[in-house]
């Protein structure tokens, strides 16, 4: 049922114009940054002017759960794509920005290289501990990407629900890097409209902070 919903999403979106891009790839034992087409990924093509989502999630994550944040994650990007179509409309010769999505599994103590993504989701969790995967944005690397605790330690992490969730706003070469981070994703954790709400919150966030 959940292989049926997320693939739905990904066909929803590329109705609405969201390109969807489900790159499942496997960080390598020395720790080398996940995506590399030597490994079995197939490079995904983001146009120059294009918001990138980069979902990231622990190789080691139940599958259902990664399959429920790929999904909630499509489907709020559709809902801002065709809000973002929607304000552009009155504007004539301005096109709204194209959002790419794409998601990456990464070993429980890799690297992840997401430089040039905008937007990226950490699919979290509480237990995870230290010693963990790393992220780079190609301008700083943070440690223990998964561990939600990790997050809400950082000066900078703005989480204003009650849940264990929340955003942390950087700048890589004069650009904003959003980085969303979530450990609600688990089954049984929040309710599906809860879960869907969080999303699109943290996606709007992030948007804003794109210029979108």
């Amino acid at each position: 049922m959940r292989r049926l919903l997320t693939l739905l999403a990904v066909l929803g979106l590329a109705a609405a114009g969201v390109v969807v891009a489900v790159v499942l790839t496997t960080g390598t034992e020395d720790g080398a940054p996940t995506g590399d087409p030597g490994a079995g990924a197939v490079p995904v093509a983001v146009p120059e002017d294009a918001i990138e989502v980069v979902v990231l999630v622990d190789e080691s994550t139940d599958s259902g759960d990664a399959e429920r944040a790929v999904g909630l994650v499509t489907e709020g990007a559709r809902m801002w794509q065709g809000g973002l179509a929607g304000l552009v409309e009155d504007d004539a010769g301005e096109e709204p920005k194209e959002l790419v999505v794409r998601t990456e599994r990464v070993a429980p103590d890799g690297l992840v290289d997401v430089a040039g993504a905008e937007i990226v989701v950490v699919v979290a969790t509480e237990a995870a501990q230290s010693g963990g995967a790393r992220l780079d944005t190609g301008c700083a690397t943070y440690d223990d990407v998964f561990a939600f605790g990790a997050w809400r330690q950082r000066e900078g992490f703005d989480s204003h629900h009650r849940l264990p969730e929340g955003t942390f706003d950087a700048v890589c070469d004069g650009e904003p890097v959003c980085v969303a981070v979530n450990a609600t994703f688990t089954a049984g954790g929040v309710t599906p409209m809860e879960a869907f709400g969080l999303v699109g919150d943290e996606l709007g966030h992030c948007l804003g902070r794109t210029g979108a």
